[in-house]
């Protein structure tokens, strides 16, 4: 995976071109890949510090855009939030991003890829969002703009049912005729 050309893939694949590549290798890096390694005495982080990063920053993230979409009550942002942020949905991106082969797996994970696939996707989503955050220096701006684009089908869908109506001010040239009176 640290071949230049499969770095510079996802990174294409993932729109943000990592300063320090190793954030990107170390997102990449599953639990048992890192372990295997250990065993041979060969140090290797994981991706789970990464992820954990990644999931508040992803959280965050996506309060912010539903906000923007017009959301301002708790529970709906909260409910909506979870939709968008659970495992299934986190997997769904990491298939449409087509992520698989970059993950580093271990010969076991590699076996049981079907069983685990949704998790793993998703925890590598997370890592890759928590890379991206540490590469741009805390940078919630270039995080979110990934993020925005990965997520655009889903928050397109958002309806916003619970959102407050913009009300609309007659003018005097409208219509009606009618004007507000201050």
């Amino acid at each position: 995976m640290e071949k230049k050309d499969d770095l510079l893939a996802i990174e294409r694949i993932i729109g943000y071109h990592f300063f320090e590549p190793q954030h990107l290798i170390r997102a990449l890096t599953h639990p048992a890949y890192a372990n295997e390694l250990i065993q041979k005495n060969r140090i290797c982080l994981t991706q789970e510090a990464y992820s954990t990063l990644g999931d508040a920053v992803l959280k965050t993230s996506l309060i912010l855009f539903l906000m923007e979409k017009g959301l301002q009550e708790k529970g709906s942002i909260t409910q909506t939030k979870e939709q968008l942020e659970d495992n299934t949905s986190l997997a769904k991106i990491g298939r449409r991003l087509k992520i698989k082969k970059f993950i580093r797996l271990g010969r076991g994970e590699k076996e049981l890829w079907r069983s685990g696939e949704e998790t793993i996707l998703a925890d590598t989503i997370e890592a890759i969002i928590g890379a991206i955050f540490l590469d741009s220096d805390a940078g919630l701006g270039v995080v979110r703009q990934c993020i925005g684009i990965w997520f655009e089908p889903e928050l397109d869908q958002i309806r916003l049912e619970n959102a407050p109506k913009k009300k609309v001010k007659n003018s005097p040239s409208s219509s009606s005729g009618l004007s507000r009176s201050r």
